[in-house]
């Protein structure tokens, strides 16, 4: 097979780059990194620091923020708390209003028997006394009936209806005036007592 032409080598670019890698390494000696891994190393480094120095940077930004947010929180909180104590005065204000009212309206319940013939306490608001003119009735809360009675039979009526309903139920009797005929009524939303006084 003695052939005349010179022999035909079929090598690749991938084993002409791996022995120039291994002649390099021969003429430069095993100790010697590479650059690749050189490069490598110093990016991985480089990217650390970057990360780190975002990560601290965000943190403060974050620190910052929070500490506004914490700020707004506070006066928030001092602002409920005068809120906080402004209700607080109003309600108490309320409950020694409630309390006068209750007290009066106790002092009206025991009034001497001549007296509260005289006078019958308004059954729609129950705080005002009646007041008995040309046939009608009238409060000062706006309340006017018509009712053939007097003062004293209206009286009586009022405390017989409630007498009648608590027989039969517990909770409070309530009067209204019927706006079509102005009449007097009573009713029980719990036990559906209805009558006219």
């Amino acid at each position: 097979m003695n052939s005349t032409q010179s022999p035909v080598y079929r090598t690749s670019v991938e084993q002409k780059r791996h022995a120039q890698d291994v002649a390099k390494r021969q003429r430069l000696g095993n100790k010697m990194p590479r650059l690749r891994e050189m490069l490598r190393e110093k990016y991985r480094k480089r990217i650390i620091e970057t990360r780190n120095r975002c990560t601290d940077a965000q943190r403060e930004i974050q620190l910052s923020e929070l500490r506004e947010i914490l700020r707004l929180e506070l006066s928030e909180l001092e602002k409920d708390v005068e809120l906080e104590e402004l209700i607080l005065e109003e309600l108490l204000s309320d409950v020694n209003e409630w309390y006068a009212l209750g007290e009066k309206n106790l002092e009206t319940l025991y009034v001497e028997p001549d007296e509260q013939q005289k006078e019958v306490l308004c059954p729609v608001c129950q705080m005002k006394n009646l007041r008995h003119h040309k046939g009608a009735f009238i409060c000062e809360c706006g309340i006017r009936f018509e009712h053939s009675a007097n003062m004293e039979q209206l009286q009586i009526l009022l405390q017989q209806q409630i007498a009648s309903h608590e027989l039969q139920c517990t909770q409070a009797l309530r009067f209204f005036i019927e706006p079509a005929s102005g009449q007097l009524y009573d009713m029980c939303g719990s036990c559906d007592y209805f009558s006219s006084v």
